[in-house]
């Protein structure tokens, strides 16, 4: 403020307003920034999104559902689980101590944090009735082999209830062939699983064999071909020859349509035709013009006064007199009984 009382000053005392008027509006729209700048600081700004990887969300991300009381999904929880523990990076517990006495205080110090990383990780993927069997023994390694123990030896009935769906299998017309054919190739992985692994081509072998009816000319190519054929290689040659097939089909039906259609309509035609030919042919009735009012009915004659004919049929004229006259004569003169006229009254 003393500095513009100053510049006010000086602007009155000389003779230059213009040009200190133009400094002084400078100053104070320098000064009016400054302020804005200070209250803009304070402001809240937008944030961008931190998409760098994170460690402890990715393994948070691969938690396994909790193991069942009976271990029914215990082959997928092992799985599952290894892969858990390997992204905390505490799976070497599984192995015990590796390294050999003696170790140093660090390495003691580190594998005991795993280890104890590694106990509270296995008991909040297990069954509540589990918890209380397992958090009381001393190691991480301890707790893994027990349960192994338990849930892990193969079971004899699953395996050979397996075995027996995998050889009783048999494929259907009615559903994709290529979906049987995942499904027996899952019944491979199991029996793997329960440490009976098949060769991969004795399994495509075993799908081909299995193939329905319909596809026995197609088995007889593959085998004709004269090559090994992994299971993969396998289903994917039976997707081509499925699609294909059901293209081929949807043509064919696409065309027996078609065909019955025009059928339908020639079938008609022709019917229409011959009943049109087969229809008698109707005559023109002949023209018939109606009598303007009633019949005249019969009057009296006028010549004799009779009620029962016309005048003109009277015989009583004159002009049928002298027809009956003529007559008379003309038969007498052809008679032969004499010369003489007749007399005529």
């Amino acid at each position: 403020m003393y500095l513009v009382a100053a510049l006010l000053n000086t602007i009155c005392s000389s003779g230059g307003v213009t040009v200190w008027l133009v400094v002084l509006l400078l100053l104070v729209k320098s000064f009016l920034w400054i302020n804005i700048s200070r209250k803009l600081t304070k402001c809240s700004t937008i944030q961008k999104l931190d998409r760098s990887f994170s460690a402890a969300s990715f393994a948070a991300s691969l938690k396994p559902p909790p193991l069942k009381d009976d271990g029914s999904n215990y082959k997928v929880w092992r799985v599952r689980s290894k892969l858990w523990f390997t992204s905390m990076r505490c799976e070497h517990v599984i192995k015990g101590k590796r390294i050999e006495p003696p170790f140093s205080h660090e390495e003691e110090i580190k594998f005991n944090e795993a280890d104890n990383l590694f106990k509270g990780a296995l008991i909040s993927i297990l069954a509540e009735s589990m918890v209380q069997v397992y958090m009381d023994m001393d190691t991480g390694k301890d707790m893994w082999d027990a349960l192994e123990a338990k849930f892990g030896v193969a079971d004899a009935s699953t395996e050979l209830y397996i075995m027996e769906k995998f050889y009783d299998y048999k494929m259907v017309d009615d559903r994709s062939v290529v979906e049987q054919a995942h499904e027996i190739q899952m019944l491979a992985k199991e029996l793997q699983n329960n440490e009976c692994e098949l060769p991969d081509k004795f399994v495509a072998g075993g799908i081909i064999a299995k193939l329905p009816p319909t596809w026995s000319s197609f088995a007889t190519t593959l085998k004709h071909r004269r090559q090994v054929f992994s299971v993969t290689d396998l289903i994917a040659t039976l997707g081509v020859e499925e699609n294909a097939r059901a293209k081929d089909t949807h043509g064919k039906k696409a065309h027996e349509e078609g065909s019955s259609a025009n059928l339908v309509q020639k079938k008609n035609f022709h019917a229409a035709q011959r009943k049109k030919k087969n229809k008698p042919a109707v005559k023109p009735k002949a023209a018939t013009f109606k009598k303007k009012g009633k019949e005249k009915e019969k009057g009296l004659c006028f010549v004799c006064g009779a009620s029962d004919h016309w005048a003109k049929e009277c015989p009583d004229r004159k002009d049928k007199q002298k027809k009956s006259a003529n007559m008379v004569v003309s038969e007498s003169r052809g008679s032969g009984y004499g010369n003489h006229l007749p007399t005529v009254f």
